[in-house]
């Protein structure tokens, strides 16, 4: 390790430690969107499947109490336009992004870019850096513990770890 690596040992553990909180946060947000875009299809999907059915019901001449089955499922329908449930897993994919992004700059900062800076640049790079993920985390939607522990899992399994890497530390 050279002097000026030792010298910067703050800035880089700083930047690690963004990285790895990206990385959760990452994996937390997509965990979130996948179960958001289950749930956004079987709010819209089983609503319109109940409303065909119905109407051919009502064609074939079944008693008009099925009627009301169309009138539920497009109530049911009329509530999902206003909640967007489709929206709500496009804030999290975003959400997810942004902590993807940032957890690659973070590592390219000090895995790379800060070899060919001075220290008053890594440092203020590093300060950036760290604005940027409180930016992103304050302007967040909630996550949860499941989606969190779920992403953990991956995480711990290996699931971000690059082949180079792992081969790498397999030799």
């Amino acid at each position: 390790m050279t002097m000026t690596e030792k010298s910067n040992e703050h800035l880089i553990t700083e930047c690690k430690r963004i990285e790895e909180d990206s990385m959760y946060n990452a994996e937390t947000y997509h965990q979130i969107a996948a179960s958001d875009k289950k749930n956004a299809f079987y709010i819209k999907f089983i609503p319109a499947v109940i409303a065909a059915l119905s109407g051919v019901l009502i064609l074939l001449g079944v008693p008009t109490v099925v009627a009301w089955l169309s009138v539920l499922s497009g109530f049911i329908l009329a509530i999902a336009a206003v909640l967007d449930p489709d929206r709500k897993k496009n804030d999290n994919v975003k959400t997810a992004k942004d902590y993807t992004a940032l957890k690659h700059d973070s590592r390219a900062l000090y895995q790379t870019f800060s070899k060919e800076m001075s220290p008053s640049e890594f440092y203020i790079s590093t300060r950036l850096l760290r604005e940027r993920y409180n930016n992103i985390v304050n302007n967040s939607p909630e996550t949860n513990d499941k989606a969190f522990e779920k992403a953990r899992e991956k995480i711990k399994a290996g699931r971000h770890t690059p082949d180079f890497e792992e081969k790498k530390n397999n030799v």
